[in-house]
């Protein structure tokens, strides 16, 4: 169990989630790319963070990354969500580099 007492768990399509909330929402979202409400679904994409042209790194010289829980088109607009049960302490600040470095891709955040 993580220290936010979320479990890995497994959703119908075959992908492993952080929670159960996550899994819940994965299926969710398959009725509505089914329903051909949304398009383009994408499970944990990854998007580098850059400020400036340059990669912001990390105190052990890796890239810095943020990975929402999923990424799709919603009237043609790309939608970047994350489910959150709550909000830990560093999201705030990965959502805000992530909003500055991708002003295009609307963040959402579902509870």
């Amino acid at each position: 169990m993580s220290k936010y007492f979320a479990r890995k768990t497994v959703c119908q399509h075959g992908h492993t989630h952080a929670s159960k909330r996550e899994a819940a929402r994965c299926g969710e979202l398959h009725m509505l790319l089914r329903a051909v409400a949304i398009d383009g679904l994408v499970v944990e994409p990854t998007f580098e963070l850059s400020i400036g042209g340059k990669h912001v790194k990390m105190g052990n010289g890796h890239t810095a990354k943020y990975r929402p829980d999923f990424t799709y088109l919603e009237g043609g607009k790309v939608i970047a969500e994350d489910v959150k049960g709550f909000i830990v302490r560093d999201f705030p600040l990965r959502a805000a580099i992530f909003r500055h470095c991708y002003p295009h891709i609307e963040l959402r955040v579902v509870k």
